[in-house]
């Protein structure tokens, strides 16, 4: 028998190869709910105004995954915040807690903060 529920939320490991242009969110998805989810993330420049963006469909797995994402178009020497939540057939997961983060002139190797 399998039990269906909503997804848990993702877990922000770190965010690193932050650029003037881009940077990587490393992340590790949380419990499916029994069903293939969709993982998103929010990102804002003010930590108000949020943009929606599906990073894709993560299939049922017994095996957790770290998991790298890109998020390019951004302003140089900008302060962004982002979060990840996920999406099942069963609805949506809490967000994560907002990280934040600072793009900057030349790729930085780590950069992690997390907003409380």
């Amino acid at each position: 028998m399998c039990i269906s529920d909503i997804p848990s939320p993702p877990v922000i490991i770190a965010i690193h190869n932050i650029g003037p242009h881009s940077a990587t969110i490393a992340w590790l998805e949380g419990f499916h709910g029994g069903s293939d989810q969709t993982v998103h993330y929010e990102i804002s420049s003010d930590n108000i105004t949020w943009t929606n963006i599906p990073i894709g469909m993560i299939s049922i797995s017994e095996t957790i995954t770290i998991r790298n994402t890109t998020v390019n178009n951004l302003t140089e020497r900008t302060t962004y915040y982002i979060r990840l939540y996920s999406t099942n057939s069963r609805g949506k997961s809490e967000t994560t807690v907002v990280s934040k983060f600072i793009t900057g002139r030349e790729p930085s190797l780590l950069f992690f903060h997390v907003l409380k």
